[in-house]
């Protein structure tokens, strides 16, 4: 009887492996299942369900129209000056372009190729945040405005140029992953790519603003200087709180630098040079 049981099992897992080789696709590509009497393999040709890369000119509006759909409608500092579910104005998206067409802005992509987060970054100086004030002035009287004088106020707040010896600063500005996405590690490694960028490009120091409880456990992580916070509703001006609609658990914008030295949770930096070798001449 039990012998009896077991082949007519069998028999029925090598006709469904049959038709789920010959029917099945996992994602796009197919799964090819080798089927004996003996033994049951399933091979399937795969890749990690998420890819990262430099963002290139070719991607910079599509960039911008993911930023504009998945960071501003879920950045907690939209949310909480209250505007949350609304539509990004093209002021905003300007913004997101102006920063992703700086060059150092890193994509992850999922196995189509569709774009499921983004780390904009850009190279900030002395200059930013007059350019921040610019820009509000653009705007109409309204949370909009308030938001991006807001922006310019945490970028001077720190006093970073005083506090550090440099003239650039690498900044991880802007940082979004999809909402079916969220929770995979995507964002930790876009920040990662991020500050192995700054490094690369031999920038001193990266910074990184935090209005999200999450993207700040990442920086605390890597082990990052808090240098500056300030709860939202402790933020005003003219003598009026403007974040009115504080949600838990994103109630404080914090400002994290590293001055990019070395860090175990990082790849190795490039070994420092122990001798000159002088530049060849040519012979005479």
């Amino acid at each position: 009887m039990a012998a009896s049981l077991l082949k007519m099992y069998s028999s029925s897992i090598r006709k469904c492996l049959r038709h789920v080789s010959k029917y099945c696709r996992i994602g796009s590509r197919r799964a090819t299942f080798h089927c004996t009497a003996k033994n049951l393999k399933v091979k399937c040709n795969d890749k990690p369900f998420f890819t990262t890369r430099l963002a290139l000119p070719p991607d910079y509006e599509n960039v911008a129209d993911f930023m504009c759909e998945a960071y501003y409608k879920h950045e907690p500092v939209v949310i909480n000056i209250g505007l949350g579910g609304t539509e990004a104005p093209p002021i905003w998206r300007r913004m997101m372009l102006e920063q992703v067409k700086a060059g150092y802005s890193i994509i992850a992509e999922n196995r189509e190729n569709c774009i499921i987060g983004a780390a904009l970054n850009c190279i900030t100086d002395h200059n930013e945040q007059k350019m921040l004030c610019k820009l509000a002035r653009c705007c109409e009287d309204g949370p909009l405005r308030d938001l991006i004088e807001f922006f310019a106020f945490v970028l001077e707040a720190p006093k970073v140029w005083e506090r550090f010896p440099v003239r650039l600063i690498f900044e991880q500005c802007s940082l979004a992953v999809s909402c079916e996405y969220q929770g995979l590690g995507i964002a930790r490694r876009l920040i990662q790519e991020s500050w192995h960028l700054a490094r690369d490009c031999g920038y001193r120091l990266f910074r990184l603003d935090c209005n999200s409880s999450y993207c700040a456990k990442i920086a605390q992580g890597f082990g990052w200087s808090m240098i500056w916070d300030i709860p939202f509703d402790q933020y005003v001006k003219n003598g009026k709180v403007i974040f009115n609609h504080v949600k838990e658990p994103h109630t404080t914008c914090r400002v994290f630098v590293d001055r990019l030295r070395y860090c175990k949770t990082y790849c190795l930096p490039y070994k420092d040079c122990k001798t000159t070798t002088s530049a060849p001449f040519p012979e005479k």
